[in-house]
């Protein structure tokens, strides 16, 4: 495992720094940071191309000069650069011993490169996923308008080097004599947030030195290190505070794209960081953390190349359709260079690696040739699919592909991806029916009180194509472990296409255990089990925007909050409040610099609670008073927005009918969509709530909550579906719509 505290750095003829690090266990194992470059070609070019139109506008509606820029880059260290670190390496680690060996980073998935430049301006960030295996090919195919390209391409014809360009990896370390303590107040950040002109800085195109700056600029984060030794030296000091950064903005970063996901949402214009719960992270000496690998570098110009750039121009006089298609797989052609493959556990024994021996895929669009659709990949890395731009089409186009794995026991695994509106598509190890899910427990041992001696997690994984097998784990971490984290790999020979359910039990001793409420719908590859009395925090916020502060102000309110029933703790947690006494708050908002009301207080439950929250209100306003009645919150809720016009609306799910002793079936999926209409509210209903899906596996129990803002006087009714699941036999469904009640009570088994 890399060790950060051993670092060296070595300055190459260019000026260029290679950081490089030492193993935390073999004193001759060394990792050198890869530098960013562009992929070349077999004719000694690098992979780039500007497509720029020239159209007839009229019929088209297109930007004559706009069209795309397409690169791909990849990480490499030269041998001279090796041997040049080999030979300083005996006076900057002499506790080191020859021969010397060089690892591979074995990087965490996840892992993205992003590319930013300045057009017309203002600041530009593109991000695109990188293979974790070979070379770490990551490609860019990015639409652009004129001035964008015409930004790019004179930047490329200077002399020096271009646009930076980041890659934003991780790596597996072990944090040295220090505690950590992180958090985020989404309240603050929200505050922040509806000041700023344009507030859409959350999402998936924003990169992670971005999202960094905006945390310090809202003031919503805080990190606090304890150190555990004396004197510790500045260049630690630094590198403790910068792995906190940005382990920050990643914890961040990923809550946004889920909830982001989770709505249903295409872009983070509408988004609002009050949607993401704040949170809280204690890190300890010797727990084992994701350590930010973040190789940067300025890409050559081609002028620096002794290369033009007008022969990387390609001008068309027709809009064009461009598919691009990226393979982020094991393949074995990769060898030595490439890092370690998954090992999935095959039904008959298991495999040294899960290594792919060829990709082929084939796109369907309007017009294009079929010689010209097909294409067959050995290697990780990208082919763009070019035909005419069909008006009537639009821009969607639909993959189909075949994946073949080197041991002939795997199964060869096909899908297909429709509906693809973006112009490129990328496919990674789910794609290829490998699902790997790490589970980080450092936290779930960090409690305040006494910790638990192990938790175990029971896995569950079905998917929504009948004929795929299921995949069920258990999995035991104990106190004792050395990383405190554990793994599931495993392969199906059909995609990974559905989310995955998982209840974790906190074991004391033999006879105390607290049983975690079901996690549902959980997706990624990294789960971070929680403390069983980790505290959830919901902020109850008054606001009213600037422009109505003077003339439709809210004057105070009085909130009361509690648990609808009393949720099972784990032993030793606090008593929580109840409708007989209740969390109670009285706000006040006040005028803030922009002149909007803002006031806030804070509700403090339980992240593990199985019962629903309950609120009430009373505003004392500019338009009289108002008085909300008792109504639910899904335990979970990021906060709660308090006005005379705000609303919601909760639907429980219960699987109570279903008796799964006797259960013909595996799985019960549920697809809730929700439909709001006006009704009598004063704005119309201009988004709606995306569809919701809720899934129970054999002998898993407990209710689950929907909860949805709404206006107050609009129209709530919701269409459901409920998937009877055994997996290789045909789905059995039952299904009803425009209901209004609010509890779902899901049948007992299909009718027919």
């Amino acid at each position: 495992m890399l060790n950060f505290q051993l670092k060296g750095s070595y300055q190459d003829s260019t000026g260029y720094t290679w950081d490089y690090y030492g193993d935390d266990t073999k004193a001759d194992s060394f990792y050198i940071v890869p530098r960013p470059q562009f992929v070349t070609l077999a004719s000694g070019k690098p992979s780039f191309q500007i497509t720029s139109y020239q159209l007839d506008q009229q019929k088209t509606g297109a930007q004559n000069g706009s069209g795309f820029c397409r690169f791909d880059i990849e990480l490499s260290v030269p041998s001279d650069i090796e041997a040049a670190i080999t030979k300083q390496i005996p006076t900057a680690f002499p506790q080191a011993k020859a021969p010397y060996l060089f690892l591979t980073m074995d990087y965490n998935p996840d892992s993205r490169a992003y590319f930013e430049f300045v057009s017309g301006g203002a600041p530009i960030t593109f991000s695109t996923p990188v293979s974790n295996f070979g070379s770490n090919v990551a490609s860019f195919n990015l639409p652009m308008t004129k001035e964008q390209l015409d930004t790019i391409e004179g930047a490329f014809a200077t002399s020096g080097g271009a646009y930076q360009v980041d890659y934003h990896l991780s790596v597996k370390a072990r944090l040295p004599a220090v505690t950590a303590h992180l958090s985020f107040d989404s309240t603050i950040a929200y505050q922040y947030q509806v000041s700023q002109p344009r507030y859409n800085s959350w999402g998936n195109q924003i990169s992670p030195r971005s999202v960094t700056k905006l945390l310090n600029e809202s003031s919503s984060s805080k990190v606090e290190i304890t150190w555990g030794t004396t004197n510790p030296s500045t260049a630690l000091r630094e590198a403790v505070a910068n792995w906190a950064n940005n382990t920050l903005s990643d914890l961040i970063t990923t809550e946004v794209q889920k909830t982001i996901q989770l709505q249903g949402l295409n872009s983070d214009n509408s988004f609002n960081i009050n949607d993401v719960s704040s949170f809280n992270s204690t890190y300890s000496e010797n727990t084992v953390i994701n350590w930010l690998i973040a190789p940067t570098a300025a890409l050559p110009s081609f002028n620096s190349l002794n290369l033009k750039i007008a022969d990387f121009v390609n001008t068309v006089n027709e809009q064009q359709q461009q598919m691009s298609v990226a393979v982020h797989l094991p393949f074995s052609s990769d060898g030595s260079s490439g890092n370690p493959a998954p090992a999935p556990t095959l039904p008959g024994g298991k495999v040294a690696q899960a290594l792919v021996k060829d990709v082929t895929v084939k796109v369907s669009y309007p017009g294009i040739p079929e010689a010209d659709a097909t294409y067959t990949f050995t290697k990780n890395g990208n082919h763009v699919f070019t035909t005419a731009y069909d008006v009537k089409a639009g821009p969607n186009w639909t993959l189909n592909y075949t994946v073949n794995y080197e041991d002939t026991a795997m199964e060869a695994v096909s899908g297909r991806k429709s509906n693809i509106e973006s112009a490129a598509y990328t496919l990674e190890v789910e794609a290829a029916g490998i699902l790997t899910v790490d589970f980080e427990a450092s936290q779930a041992f960090a409690s305040e009180s006494t910790p638990p001696t192990e938790i175990n997690i029971a896995f569950n994984y079905v998917s929504s194509n009948s004929d795929s097998p299921s995949i069920s784990r258990e999995l035991t971490i104990k106190n004792t472990d050395a990383t405190k984290a554990a793994s599931i790999t495993s392969f199906v020979p059909f995609p990974i296409n559905s989310t995955y359910n998982y209840q974790v039990t906190y074991v004391y001793d033999k006879s105390a255990q607290y049983i975690a409420s079901l996690i549902q719908n959980a997706n990624g590859p990294k789960q971070i089990i929680p403390a069983a009395n980790a505290v959830h925090a919901c902020p109850v916020i008054v606001y009213v925007p600037a422009e109505s502060a003077g003339t439709d102000p809210i004057f105070d309110a009085t909130v009361n909050m509690w648990y609808q029933g009393t949720p099972k703790v784990p032993p030793g947690a606090k008593t929580l409040p109840t409708k007989a006494a209740p969390a109670t708050f009285d706000i006040v908002p006040a005028s803030n610099a922009t002149g909007a009301l803002f006031g806030r207080e804070t509700f403090v439950g339980v992240i593990n609670g199985d019962q629903p929250l309950v609120y009430t209100a009373t505003i004392s306003s500019a338009q009289g008073q108002t008085e909300i009645p008792e109504t639910l919150l899904n335990n979970s809720q990021p906060s709660l927005m308090v006005s005379p016009t705000q609303r919601y609306f909760t639907l429980e799910i219960t699987p109570a009918a279903i008796n799964w002793p006797s259960a013909t079936f595996n799985s019960a999926e549920v697809l809730v969509d929700i439909t709001l209409a006006q009704g009598s509210a004063a704005t119309q209903v201009t988004t709606q709530p995306s569809q919701q899906v809720f899934t129970w596996n054999k002998g898993e129990t407990g209710s689950k909550y929907l909860t949805v803002s709404i206006q107050a006087g609009n129209e709530v009714t919701y269409n459901w579906k409920v998937n009877y699941i055994i997996p290789g036999q045909t789905v059995q469904h039952e299904a009803d719509k425009h209901q209004s009640d609010l509890i779902l009570n899901i049948p007992a088994k299909p009718s027919a």
